[in-house]
């Protein structure tokens, strides 16, 4: 009879969960086979079909994502059960609820039953310590250090990042430093301290515990390394660099104080001392492909695009980090114009950071050897998959990009359109859709997207010079163009894109002294085929025409298709 009950009453309740709204994702992964057994069962009859009942209801409920259901379920089967595995699975239930003083009542009556299980202890202390109950927390997590089957230095290091991972910053602080106090004579363990410390952004602290545990092992390089970490979490980068630079002098055979060192130099912009460390470490470490990388990235920033292939070739020939490799192995291809090696490597991008960037660039390269249809193709393609917004927005203009660069600015304009039928705010999607505008004449349409960019950032720096520049070049309107362009330098006055726009201006209102400093400027910053069309026009009125020919014929050069730069030639042949 009590079994039909319980039958009967589960029926019920299978109805009734069937109603209630479960949380996103909100379902408890079931028991596989009988992974729960209850091993100390109640003798009585009445006392044993109950908690049978409790932890069917309990799992049940909690498989079907009535989680609250579960946890109260589970909780009172681990209060009335004698067996620990009950407790556990209800302290997971109710971890997986995020109901934590249920968690709590379920550990402790888990150590309750098994006092010997370190898991039991580190979860009984991890919810204290999120308690704010840290006197309670200090002797669970004590008794983990002490009984940890690796030592006692691998529980100082299991508590520790036990005690990092804590919601209550401040109590898992109090409780490490009540632990720390526990050791006074244990290096490990003020390390411990340290290595928190700095975690929660304490660099005090930090630099305490760490001259604690120097004082007790001057020679522990941990501990040195931590101190410079501590320093530079004060702001004094300077004297973090000067204390790793000593330790490595007095340990230079030691490669983790050198590694450390690298990575503080890179931090501090001394990239050409940080190479150097990575040498050395790589002559010792030759295989060690994060050290290739990291001499790859390096050497990237510096520019030396030689030294990078060669760090990156090493790499990818191990097989290590293969997707990175290739992804930089492409960009410095793409870097140096070499576009069948920029391609090759790209294709050579699988799924992981890089894969939807080196995507992108795919399909550009590709547009501009010709095979824009495939290009296009493998970019709808992946639209068509994309759910995320601001991805689907540079799909969009990587996607009218291609078509810009194939002159088909109306099938450009369309793309842009569609683009912003889905998302009508995109500040990117208007700005494209102006540039294509320009190209079909519609000046009307690239002044409302500027100015709609405008009316909600008016300070838009590219908007701006844009403006600014379309109506300097495009039309009469030269005070206005004048007055967006210099507006733009404002914020930006090295930029070189702004700086011809503003050494453009000044050339159409006749200042042509001013023109040329700036146009000069542009032109010295980056090389760019509208900056040399500019500058070539002012100096060859400028009766300047020797110069204004090498400055057009060293632009057709790399661009020899470029129309501003055919228009500028056909006016120097006339």
């Amino acid at each position: 009879m009590r079994n039909l009950l319980v039958l009967l009453l589960l029926t019920a309740l299978l109805g009734a969960c069937a109603q209630q709204a479960p949380r996103p994702n909100g379902t408890l992964q079931p028991l596989q086979g009988a992974e729960l057994r209850v091993q100390e069962q109640p003798e009585d009859d009445n006392a044993r079909g109950e908690l049978l009942y409790l932890l069917l209801v309990g799992e049940l409920a909690g498989q079907m994502g009535a989680l609250d259901l579960s946890v109260s379920h589970y909780l009172m089967a681990a209060l009335n059960s004698q067996d620990p595995a009950v407790s556990e699975r209800a302290t997971r239930i109710a971890l997986f609820a995020d109901q934590r003083e249920a968690a709590l009542r379920a550990s402790m009556r888990w150590v309750e039953l098994a006092p010997a299980s370190v898991e039991g202890r580190q979860v009984l202390g991890a919810l204290l310590v999120n308690a704010g109950r840290v006197p309670e927390a200090v002797e669970q997590l004590d008794w983990v250090i002490q009984n940890s089957p690796q030592g006692q230095a691998a529980g100082h290091t299991t508590v520790s990042n036990l005690l990092s991972r804590s919601q209550n910053q401040a109590a898992a602080l109090a409780a490490m430093g009540q632990l720390a106090e526990r050791y006074p004579g244990d290096a490990s363990m003020q390390l411990a301290q340290a290595r928190l410390a700095l975690q929660m952004r304490q660099p005090e602290q930090a630099l305490e515990a760490a001259d604690r545990a120097l004082t007790l092992d001057p020679g522990l390089s941990d501990a040195k390394v931590l101190r410079a970490r501590a320093y530079t979490q004060m702001g004094d980068l300077g004297r973090g660099v000067q204390i790793m630079r000593e330790a490595v002098a007095s340990d230079p055979q030691n490669t983790d104080l050198r590694l450390a060192y690298g990575r503080l130099l890179i931090q501090a912009g001394d990239y050409d001392e940080a190479r150097a460390e990575f040498e050395q470490l790589i002559a010792r470490r030759p295989g060690d492909g994060d050290l290739l990388y990291t001499l790859g990235l390096l050497s990237l920033e510096m520019e030396r695009y030689e030294d990078a292939q060669s760090y990156f070739t090493r790499l990818l020939g191990m097989g290590h980090r293969s997707n990175d490799a290739n992804y930089y192995l492409g960009r410095i291809a793409e870097t140096e114009r070499r576009s069948d090696d920029a391609l090759r490597h790209y294709r050579g991008v699988g799924d992981g950071d890089h894969f939807r960037d080196a995507r992108v660039r795919l399909a550009l390269l590709m547009g501009r050897a010709g095979q824009v249809d495939a290009a296009l193709d493998m970019l709808r393609e992946m639209r068509r998959d994309a759910d995320e917004p601001d991805w689907r927005v540079r799909l969009y203009l990587t996607e009218s990009q291609v078509l810009r660069d194939a002159r088909e600015y109306q099938a450009a304009m369309e793309v842009l359109d569609q683009g912003l039928l889905e998302q009508p705010d995109s500040g990117e999607l208007l700005y494209a859709r102006a540039l294509v505008a320009e190209k079909l004449d519609r000046l009307d349409i690239l002044e409302t997207d500027l100015r709609a960019i405008l009316a909600r950032d008016p300070d838009n720096a590219a908007a701006l010079n844009a403006l600014g520049y379309t109506l300097a070049d495009r039309t009469d309107r030269l005070d206005e163009a004048y007055d967006y362009i210099r507006r733009a330098h404002a914020q930006h006055p090295e930029d070189a894109a702004i700086l011809d726009s503003l050494g453009w201006v000044l050339y159409r209102m006749g200042r042509l002294d001013e023109a040329e400093t700036y146009l000069r400027q542009a032109y010295d910053t980056m090389y760019d085929p509208e900056i040399a069309s500019n500058l070539a026009m002012l100096l060859w009125d400028r009766g300047q025409r020797d110069e204004a020919r090498r400055v057009l014929e060293d632009a057709l050069a790399q661009d020899p298709d470029h129309d501003r730069l055919l228009r500028v030639k056909d006016r120097f042949e006339q």
